[in-house]
């Protein structure tokens, strides 16, 4: 009988637990502050856009947004009216993103945003210092792919500063020990993880090594001479820079046509 007392009472619990938390949301649901949410949400409704997928090729999606109408509603409810300026948004994923794409190459970034990335190749130390001076004076961002052999006799190069590093394996082959070893260096000297790797051509053992590290596969957009730049620039341009003659032109005329130049990571995120 006790047993049959104990369970009877447990029911009885949870269904007043139940009972009032249905109140509690109709009451809600029923309030001026909740009520105006739902007739303005969907003004702030972005929907996601998924990654652009071309056989082996990638470019980046949009991540979208939409009004969490339970959390804006205890945000304003402390005021006890509504305003706009208080609405707590959810992120929305798209379905085909680069997060789930790792064997794919990037060759170009974000192409909802007005930004590209200068890419630069180390593997001369007196180049390195130039290409490093010019980027500073500019106050612009390079990305550094430093080659493993020339990385092992130059670990100082590395600062940390504006500038990203990255690992660019043997001469742009990736084996497994030239990611960790790389990536461990350029991991514990910089500002920056070491998540991409760069690709002039096709490799497929190489993709798929950084595929398994969790590493984004980049391929230049285009190369970046003065004229090639003039002519082919556009939202999410990764470009790879050949030397250091005309960068200073090059950096003026991307800054004259309002793009800014960016890390990859914020190139290709897809916020």
């Amino acid at each position: 009988m006790k047993l049959f007392k104990y369970i009877g009472l447990f029911s009885l619990v949870c269904f007043t637990f139940f009972y009032t938390e249905k109140v509690i949301d109709v009451s809600i649901m029923h309030d001026k502050v909740m009520i105006d949410i739902q007739e303005d949400k969907d003004n702030y409704y972005i929907p996601p856009k998924d990654a652009i997928i071309d056989d082996i090729y990638i470019i980046p999606g949009k991540i979208g947004k939409e009004v969490n109408e339970k959390r804006s509603y205890n945000e304003m409810k402390r005021l006890g009216f509504y305003d706009s300026s208080l609405l707590i948004f959810d992120d929305l994923y798209p379905n085909k993103s680069i997060y789930n794409n790792y064997d794919k190459y990037i060759v170009k970034g974000n192409i909802y945003n007005k930004n590209v990335s200068l890419v630069f190749i180390v593997n001369n130390r007196n180049l390195f210092n130039i290409i490093s001076d010019i980027v500073r004076n500019k106050n612009v961002i390079m990305n550094f792919f430093i080659d493993e052999s020339f990385l092992n006799n130059n670990i100082d190069l590395i600062k940390r500063d504006k500038n990203y590093y990255y690992n660019y394996g043997n001469n742009g082959i990736y084996s497994k020990d030239s990611i960790i070893i790389g990536n461990n260096i350029i991991n514990n000297k910089s500002n920056n993880k070491s998540l991409f790797c760069l690709f002039l051509e096709i490799n497929s053992n190489s993709l798929n090594n950084c595929a398994s590290n969790k590493m984004f596969s980049i391929m230049p957009s285009f190369n970046g001479s003065y004229n090639n730049v003039k002519d082919k620039i556009d939202n999410g341009s990764i470009i790879l820079i050949n030397n250091s003659y005309e960068l200073s032109n090059i950096i003026d005329y991307i800054n004259s046509k309002g793009y800014k130049m960016i890390s990859l990571f914020e190139l290709v995120s897809e916020k």
